[in-house]
């Protein structure tokens, strides 16, 4: 189904696809001057040349954002387009432990010299004692390469012995990968690692949207996101206590229930996915891919989240039941 154009100056297309309303699809010159509302509302009524800021064009080549709750599809410019999704793998590296192991975190894992891989890092250790729990601190957090190959060498060293089958547990957990994405509906997503840096691991952001319409809707996971700080205590030979410090800038913002990065700066690829929970209470994703660099990325997502509560007047009602105390900080 071909998305329906939009004005150029916002450079997103809305997909009436599962729309619930069909009155979204005439001319968005309201929609247009609600974003400069909007901007004006979340800044506190400063003067318009400052609003104005908050209408920079979306600049990702690849936009999705559907409502979580009732599958609603509220933006979307190229959905389907296929990108390196990078350190975004890392999101159902997380959902893929918490499937098999969720019951187990407390595990204590002995850090090998293989989970030592190059690129981001949670700084393990050769020798070092983590718990699976804070292992996914520094994976989802900081997006540490090394904890998400100690997550998959020692869950998927748990599915072979369950299945009393021997072999590389590494493989056995990227072989699950992609069967535990297809099942959330991520149809077109391939894996080849479980942290993103093979160019083999690809996806959409309307596959992206669908991972993120489950995980960030996860109540065994939403407490990953809650703080931006984690501190953790390490064992082994070099026992230490780190702070685990968050990389993503939007957590902490206003009900942001979670988010995610892929970022590969020497090719110039800017991802990002967030989980938004709106006023009425219901969770909205958004996945902006491909964005001209890294601080485009947040600005597109500021842009858009600003303007879906004047699209979408629905979103700005006050939730009718509580959504739930907000968690305190575990330091």
């Amino acid at each position: 189904m071909r998305d329906n154009p939009l004005p150029s100056r916002l450079a997103i297309r809305y997909d009436p696809a599962m729309t619930l309303r069909p009155r979204f699809d005439r001319a968005w010159s309201r929609s247009l001057a609600s974003l400069a509302l909007a901007a004006t509302l979340l800044i506190g009524g400063q003067a318009f040349a400052q609003a104005a800021k908050a209408q920079a064009e979306v600049t990702a080549s690849s936009v999705f954002v559907v409502n979580a709750d009732t599958g609603q599809v509220l933006y979307a410019k190229n959905p389907d387009k296929v990108f390196r999704i990078l350190s975004i793998t890392k999101l159902i590296t997380a959902y893929l432990l918490m499937q098999r192991l969720g019951g187990e975190l407390s595990d204590q894992v002995t850090i090998a010299q293989a989970d030592l891989v190059p690129g981001s890092t949670a700084g393990l250790r050769k020798g070092d004692i983590w718990s699976l729990q804070d292992l996914l601190y520094g994976m989802l957090l900081v997006s540490g390469n090394d904890a998400a190959l100690a997550i998959a060498d020692y869950t998927g060293g748990k599915m072979l012995t369950a299945e009393k089958k021997r072999g590389d547990s590494i493989k056995r957990f990227v072989q699950a990968m992609r069967p535990t994405a297809v099942a959330l509906g991520a149809k077109h997503s391939q894996f080849a690692d479980p942290y993103g840096l093979s160019p083999s691991n690809v996806s959409t952001a309307r596959d992206v949207g669908a991972i993120g319409s489950t995980v960030f809707r996860d109540e065994r996971l939403l407490p990953f996101w809650q703080c931006a700080r984690r501190t953790v205590s390490i064992g082994g030979p070099q026992a230490r206590t780190v702070a685990i410090n968050s990389t993503i800038e939007m957590l902490g913002d206003d009900n942001i229930v979670g988010a995610k990065t892929g970022s590969h700066v020497g090719k110039s690829i800017y991802h990002l996915v967030v989980g938004w929970r709106a006023p009425n209470g219901q969770t909205i994703v958004a996945a902006v891919l491909g964005a001209a660099d890294h601080p485009s990325r947040y600005n597109d997502m500021r842009a858009i989240l600003a303007a879906l509560p004047q699209d979408f007047p629905e979103l700005a009602e006050p939730a009718t039941s509580s959504t739930g105390e907000a968690r305190k900080c575990d330091q």
